[in-house]
Protein backbone atom coordinates (compact mmCIF):
# COMPACT_ATOMS: atom_id res chain seq x y z
CA UNK A 1 0.00 0.00 0.00
CA UNK A 2 1.38 3.35 -1.04
CA UNK A 3 1.70 5.85 1.82
CA UNK A 4 0.53 9.46 1.59
CA UNK A 5 4.13 10.60 1.76
CA UNK A 6 5.14 8.45 -1.21
CA UNK A 7 2.14 9.70 -3.21
CA UNK A 8 3.11 13.33 -2.60
CA UNK A 9 6.77 12.69 -3.49
CA UNK A 10 5.74 10.87 -6.67
CA UNK A 11 3.63 13.83 -7.75
CA UNK A 12 6.49 16.23 -7.08
CA UNK A 13 8.95 14.10 -9.05
CA UNK A 14 6.51 13.90 -11.97
CA UNK A 15 6.20 17.67 -12.29
CA UNK A 16 8.27 19.08 -15.15
CA UNK A 17 11.15 21.43 -14.38
CA UNK A 18 10.13 25.12 -14.21
CA UNK A 19 10.97 27.58 -16.95
CA UNK A 20 11.71 25.07 -19.75
CA UNK A 21 12.21 27.97 -22.19
CA UNK A 22 14.77 29.79 -20.00
CA UNK A 23 17.94 30.63 -21.93
CA UNK A 24 21.14 28.84 -20.92
CA UNK A 25 23.49 30.55 -18.50
CA UNK A 26 26.02 32.69 -20.38
CA UNK A 27 29.64 31.54 -20.36
CA UNK A 28 30.81 34.96 -19.19
CA UNK A 29 29.28 37.94 -17.44
CA UNK A 30 30.06 41.62 -17.66
CA UNK A 31 31.78 42.70 -14.42
CA UNK A 32 29.75 44.93 -12.12
CA UNK A 33 32.86 46.59 -10.70
CA UNK A 34 36.20 47.33 -12.38
CA UNK A 35 39.68 46.40 -11.17
CA UNK A 36 42.58 46.69 -13.59
CA UNK A 37 45.41 45.72 -11.25
CA UNK A 38 44.85 42.06 -10.38
CA UNK A 39 48.19 41.60 -8.61
CA UNK A 40 48.05 40.69 -4.90
CA UNK A 41 49.27 44.15 -3.92
CA UNK A 42 46.77 45.77 -6.29
CA UNK A 43 43.89 43.81 -4.77
CA UNK A 44 45.04 44.63 -1.24
CA UNK A 45 45.22 48.35 -2.07
CA UNK A 46 41.69 48.30 -3.51
CA UNK A 47 40.34 46.23 -0.61
CA UNK A 48 41.88 48.69 1.87
CA UNK A 49 40.40 51.67 0.03
CA UNK A 50 36.90 50.17 -0.09
CA UNK A 51 37.04 49.01 3.52
CA UNK A 52 38.02 52.49 4.68
CA UNK A 53 35.15 53.97 2.67
CA UNK A 54 32.89 51.65 4.64
CA UNK A 55 34.50 52.81 7.90
CA UNK A 56 36.42 49.59 8.46
CA UNK A 57 40.17 49.22 8.89
CA UNK A 58 42.80 47.00 7.23
CA UNK A 59 46.18 46.13 8.74
CA UNK A 60 48.68 44.36 6.45
CA UNK A 61 51.15 41.99 8.13
CA UNK A 62 54.24 40.54 6.49
CA UNK A 63 54.41 37.29 8.46
CA UNK A 64 52.68 35.14 11.04
CA UNK A 65 54.73 36.89 13.74
CA UNK A 66 53.55 40.30 12.54
CA UNK A 67 49.94 39.10 12.29
CA UNK A 68 50.00 37.69 15.83
CA UNK A 69 51.53 40.88 17.19
CA UNK A 70 49.02 43.11 15.41
CA UNK A 71 46.06 40.96 16.48
CA UNK A 72 47.06 41.05 20.15
CA UNK A 73 47.76 44.79 19.89
CA UNK A 74 44.28 45.43 18.49
CA UNK A 75 42.68 43.29 21.19
CA UNK A 76 44.53 45.27 23.84
CA UNK A 77 43.46 48.53 22.20
CA UNK A 78 39.87 47.42 22.81
CA UNK A 79 40.75 46.48 26.43
CA UNK A 80 39.61 42.96 25.62
CA UNK A 81 39.62 40.49 28.50
CA UNK A 82 37.16 38.03 26.92
CA UNK A 83 36.72 37.27 23.22
CA UNK A 84 34.57 34.94 21.15
CA UNK A 85 36.48 33.10 18.45
CA UNK A 86 36.29 30.54 15.71
CA UNK A 87 38.31 27.38 16.17
CA UNK A 88 41.90 28.37 15.51
CA UNK A 89 42.29 25.82 12.73
CA UNK A 90 39.89 28.14 10.86
CA UNK A 91 42.07 31.24 11.40
CA UNK A 92 45.16 31.16 9.15
CA UNK A 93 47.91 32.33 11.53
CA UNK A 94 50.00 29.85 13.50
CA UNK A 95 50.14 29.95 17.32
CA UNK A 96 47.62 32.79 17.47
CA UNK A 97 45.72 31.22 20.35
CA UNK A 98 48.91 30.91 22.39
CA UNK A 99 49.73 34.59 21.82
CA UNK A 100 46.25 35.73 22.86
CA UNK A 101 46.18 33.60 26.00
CA UNK A 102 49.70 34.77 26.91
CA UNK A 103 48.25 38.30 26.91
CA UNK A 104 45.79 37.22 29.61
CA UNK A 105 42.73 37.22 27.36
CA UNK A 106 40.03 34.57 27.83
CA UNK A 107 38.86 32.82 24.66
CA UNK A 108 35.42 31.24 24.24
CA UNK A 109 34.38 29.24 21.19
CA UNK A 110 30.60 29.36 21.71
CA UNK A 111 28.34 26.40 21.04
CA UNK A 112 24.64 27.11 21.50
CA UNK A 113 23.33 23.92 19.92
CA UNK A 114 23.09 21.91 23.13
CA UNK A 115 20.86 21.99 26.22
CA UNK A 116 23.06 24.65 27.84
CA UNK A 117 22.19 27.33 25.25
CA UNK A 118 20.78 29.83 27.77
CA UNK A 119 23.77 29.47 30.10
CA UNK A 120 26.22 29.86 27.21
CA UNK A 121 24.55 33.03 25.91
CA UNK A 122 24.59 34.54 29.40
CA UNK A 123 28.30 33.73 29.79
CA UNK A 124 29.33 35.29 26.46
CA UNK A 125 27.09 38.34 26.31
CA UNK A 126 29.79 40.73 27.61
CA UNK A 127 32.65 39.56 25.34
CA UNK A 128 34.36 42.59 23.83
CA UNK A 129 35.61 41.19 20.50
CA UNK A 130 34.68 38.49 18.00
CA UNK A 131 37.71 36.94 16.26
CA UNK A 132 37.22 35.03 13.00
CA UNK A 133 38.72 34.16 9.66
CA UNK A 134 36.91 34.35 6.31
CA UNK A 135 36.25 32.15 3.30
CA UNK A 136 37.31 34.94 0.97
CA UNK A 137 37.15 38.71 0.54
CA UNK A 138 36.16 40.77 -2.52
CA UNK A 139 38.51 43.67 -3.20
CA UNK A 140 36.28 45.95 -5.29
CA UNK A 141 33.54 46.14 -2.67
CA UNK A 142 35.49 45.57 0.55
CA UNK A 143 33.29 42.57 1.25
CA UNK A 144 34.10 39.67 3.57
CA UNK A 145 32.60 36.33 2.55
CA UNK A 146 31.83 34.06 5.49
CA UNK A 147 30.12 30.68 5.56
CA UNK A 148 29.17 28.81 8.72
CA UNK A 149 30.36 25.34 9.58
CA UNK A 150 32.11 23.26 12.21
CA UNK A 151 34.32 25.55 14.29
CA UNK A 152 33.12 28.69 12.50
CA UNK A 153 29.79 29.84 13.84
CA UNK A 154 27.91 33.11 13.37
CA UNK A 155 27.98 34.38 16.95
CA UNK A 156 31.56 35.79 16.92
CA UNK A 157 30.69 37.79 13.79
CA UNK A 158 27.48 39.23 15.25
CA UNK A 159 27.38 39.53 19.04
CA UNK A 160 30.46 41.48 20.23
CA UNK A 161 30.79 45.22 19.49
CA UNK A 162 34.04 44.64 17.58
CA UNK A 163 34.62 42.11 14.79
CA UNK A 164 38.31 41.35 14.22
CA UNK A 165 39.16 39.28 11.16
CA UNK A 166 42.44 37.54 10.37
CA UNK A 167 42.93 36.43 6.78
CA UNK A 168 45.64 35.83 4.19
CA UNK A 169 46.41 37.82 1.08
CA UNK A 170 45.62 34.86 -1.18
CA UNK A 171 42.03 34.86 0.10
CA UNK A 172 41.42 38.14 -1.75
CA UNK A 173 39.50 37.86 -5.02
CA UNK A 174 38.79 40.81 -7.33
CA UNK A 175 34.97 40.68 -7.18
CA UNK A 176 32.11 38.79 -5.60
CA UNK A 177 31.43 37.26 -9.00
CA UNK A 178 34.90 35.67 -8.96
CA UNK A 179 34.14 33.89 -5.70
CA UNK A 180 30.80 32.68 -7.09
CA UNK A 181 32.61 31.40 -10.20
CA UNK A 182 35.07 29.51 -7.99
CA UNK A 183 32.16 28.01 -6.10
CA UNK A 184 30.43 26.91 -9.31
CA UNK A 185 33.64 25.24 -10.44
CA UNK A 186 33.55 23.21 -7.20
CA UNK A 187 29.84 22.36 -7.52
CA UNK A 188 28.95 25.07 -4.94
CA UNK A 189 30.51 22.96 -2.19
CA UNK A 190 30.99 25.73 0.41
CA UNK A 191 27.46 26.99 -0.14
CA UNK A 192 25.84 23.54 -0.11
CA UNK A 193 27.74 22.53 3.03
CA UNK A 194 26.81 25.68 4.98
CA UNK A 195 23.64 26.65 6.78
CA UNK A 196 24.46 30.32 6.29
CA UNK A 197 26.46 32.48 3.88
CA UNK A 198 27.17 36.10 4.86
CA UNK A 199 28.55 39.02 2.86
CA UNK A 200 29.91 41.58 5.31
CA UNK A 201 30.70 45.02 3.91
CA UNK A 202 31.92 47.21 6.76
CA UNK A 203 30.55 47.56 10.29
CA UNK A 204 26.86 46.98 10.98
CA UNK A 205 24.90 50.05 9.97
CA UNK A 206 21.35 51.31 9.78
CA UNK A 207 19.65 54.54 8.73
CA UNK A 208 16.56 56.17 10.19
CA UNK A 209 13.78 58.07 8.44
CA UNK A 210 15.89 61.25 8.61
CA UNK A 211 18.67 59.42 6.70
CA UNK A 212 21.09 59.56 9.62
CA UNK A 213 23.51 56.62 9.54
CA UNK A 214 24.19 54.81 12.81
CA UNK A 215 26.83 52.10 13.27
CA UNK A 216 26.57 49.07 15.51
CA UNK A 217 22.81 48.88 16.06
CA UNK A 218 22.32 45.31 14.81
CA UNK A 219 25.88 43.98 15.01
CA UNK A 220 29.50 45.04 15.49
CA UNK A 221 30.09 48.78 15.25
CA UNK A 222 33.77 48.26 14.41
CA UNK A 223 35.33 46.00 11.80
CA UNK A 224 39.07 45.46 11.59
CA UNK A 225 40.94 43.13 9.25
CA UNK A 226 44.49 41.83 9.61
CA UNK A 227 45.79 40.59 6.25
CA UNK A 228 48.83 38.32 6.43
CA UNK A 229 50.87 38.41 3.24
Amino acid sequence: MTSSREKILSKLRAVSQPFPDAPPRPKAYLPVTDQDDLSPDGLLARFTLEMERLQGQVFPADSDDDAREKTVELLQTHHATHILAWHFTRIPVKKLRDAIEAAGITITQPDVQDEFRAETIEAIRDAQVGLTGVDAAAATTGTLIVTTGTGKGRIPTMLPPVHLVVMTLDQLVPRLEDWVAQERAQNLKAIRDSANVCFISGPSRTGDIEMELVLGVHGPGQLQVVVRR
